[in-house]
């Protein structure tokens, strides 16, 4: 190479590693802050759908209680109810589980159960046990835990619950 082609290098403009290492670290903060974020929406989304599964379900307990007089003693008292009757829980992709899904720790599965996934209870109290409602139990995906809606006189304490199955 001769002076004047060096001199013609030298004069060209290009970014140098350095400046190329310093974006692509700025575009990986970038992206982890956006996947973080997106995780959230995700985890609250998912709650959503699965407290308004839950709620609903509540609801035809509601429904099943004021036409019958007494609180769906199982899954199947609003699953499979005649059409006609406004308590009536078409498989709307609501999943019923039962005391196989452990109490007191995130639902089995890779990332977490489905969020249409609900565990259905009796609740009774006195003796002799007399039933006197349900809960219905959901996955919490923002707060990793267990939530609770309730129906009839359940309360949080002093019941006996019993999870009942499909």
């Amino acid at each position: 190479m001769n002076l004047q082609n060096i001199k013609k290098l030298k004069n060209e403009k290009g970014f140098t590693i350095v400046e190329l290492l310093i974006v692509i670290v700025v575009i990986g903060i970038l992206a982890a802050i956006v996947i973080v974020a997106y995780q959230g929406v995700t985890a609250r989304a998912n709650t959503s759908t699965a407290q308004s599964t839950a709620t609903s379900v509540m609801k035809k307990i509601e429904a099943y209680a004021a036409e019958e007089g007494a609180y769906p003693a199982t899954v199947s008292a609003l699953t499979g109810a005649a059409a006609t009757k406004s308590y009536t829980l078409q498989g709307a992709g609501i999943t019923f589980t039962a005391a196989a899904s452990p109490l007191t720790a995130k639902p089995a599965g890779t990332t977490a159960d489905p969020n249409d996934k609900v565990t259905f209870y009796t609740c009774s109290s006195g003796t002799p046990s007399v039933q006197v409602g349900n809960k219905v139990r959901y996955w919490n995906f923002t707060d990793k835990n267990f939530a609770e809606v309730y129906a009839g006189a359940c309360a949080s304490t002093g019941q006996t619950y019993t999870a009942v199955g499909p």
